[in-house]
């Protein structure tokens, strides 16, 4: 192991308890971010937290930080990114917030997680859309914005995909995707569940319109934190389906609202916020994306995790018990199968007695590994021989 990662687990408690193989359901825990948000708790319980020129002073100005590192992580202007809880919080904006017409045509694909494939169907049913559902599960990839092009058609107003797919890892080519929808005038919201802080992100380029991206997973940042990227000409037409005090604007001359019908919100994405944030969360998810900027490096963090990605499917290729489906085109997940009749269940908690951490699909019957930047080739040789012994 080299020092750059042996100082990077040593910054990652949760990671040195045992194989931490499962980064898809949440990420270990950061120092920085521990120490934030543990300070900030200690904080409010000593002294309160109602100094109000505390939080104009420090925690007004720390939220507009975290806005800007979501913004500079994704590769878009500060003022495009609104605060959210996680994913499916983003997702249901963009979803809800659509002027929708009945008989209009809402599309998902059978690569969805619930946090995407439900706020659709129920929009779907309230509204009167037609709901379209790709078949994606087994295509290549690179098929995929072909599919698109092919499926999508006038009445067609919003493609709902995973940028990696949660049910077979799959990494969706997400500028040719846009691109294939917006040709018939379909816009685009992305779960970013399993892509933000697993790929390099330059969202402008690839002319997306909405971005769901959550803290708690490849970003190793506080559940209940994650942001919603609205790119600026789509804020005209996305309406908030909540909102409150975080939505109103900062530097409006006067009051932006009474009870007799008057409200403006922020001119820009912190219209789609609405209300308290977890402030100690703020502090350590801040301090979790400084953490992997500047200390870690994206570039760095990204080439281990491609490496040790191949490594765990070269590795579990050779187990003939097992049947890798992953497509190649994929980023820190890893699918496979275990021979028919095989509990996964029973393999999972196998495997933790084993102190090795990955998680089961239920609805795929199979196993998921997550690779981290963290991970070692021991850990999946490790990986790989339990498999061994608990199929055998």
């Amino acid at each position: 192991m080299n020092t750059k990662l042996e100082n990077v687990r040593a910054d990652l408690p949760a990671a040195n308890q045992y194989a931490y193989l499962n980064t898809g359901t949440c990420g270990p825990l950061s120092r920085p971010v521990i120490e934030a948000m543990a300070a900030a708790a200690h904080d409010q319980a000593m002294l309160g937290r109602i100094r109000h020129e505390v939080n104009v002073a420090e925690e007004r100005p720390r939220v507009h930080d975290l806005r800007a590192a979501f913004a500079k992580l994704m590769g878009v202007h500060t003022q495009e990114v609104a605060l959210a809880r996680n994913t499916t919080d983003g997702l249901n904006t963009a979803v809800w917030g659509q002027p929708w017409r009945p008989g209009d045509e809402i599309i998902v694909t059978d690569l969805e997680h619930e946090g995407g494939a439900m706020p659709a169907i129920l929009a779907a049913k309230r509204f009167g859309l037609n709901l379209k559902t790709l078949c994606l599960l087994d295509k290549d990839p690179v098929d995929i914005p072909n599919i698109v092009d092919d499926e999508l058609g006038p009445n067609s107003k919003l493609l709902v995909i995973s940028h990696v797919s949660w049910s077979n890892g799959a990494l969706v080519p997400l500028k040719e995707v846009v691109t294939a929808a917006h040709a018939h005038g379909c816009r685009v919201a992305v779960d970013a569940a399993q892509s933000a802080g697993a790929v390099p992100l330059a969202l402008h380029d690839t002319d997306v319109d909405y971005y769901a991206v959550p803290g708690q997973k490849w970003l190793c940042g506080p559940e209940g934190i994650g942001a919603l990227y609205v790119k600026e000409e789509a804020q005209t037409t996305l309406s908030p389906t909540y909102t409150g005090y975080s939505a109103l604007p900062s530097d409006y001359p006067g009051h932006p609202w009474n009870c007799f019908g008057h409200l403006v919100l922020a001119a820009d994405a912190r219209r789609y916020e609405n209300s308290s944030i977890y402030r100690p969360g703020v502090h350590g998810m801040l301090a979790g994306l400084e953490w992997l900027d500047i200390t870690i490096g994206w570039d760095w963090a990204f080439a281990q995790m491609n490496h040790i990605h191949r490594y765990a499917r070269e590795r579990l290729m050779q187990l003939p018990s097992l049947t890798v489906f992953t497509p190649e085109a994929a980023a820190g997940l890893l699918h496979f199968h275990l021979p028919e009749g095989t509990d996964v269940d029973y393999v999972n908690d196998a495997l933790v007695a084993h102190s090795i951490r990955i998680r089961t699909i239920p609805h795929m019957n199979c196993l998921r590994v997550s690779t981290g930047f963290w991970n070692t080739e021991e850990e999946i040789e490790r990986l790989a021989q339990a498999l061994t012994k608990i199929l055998h």
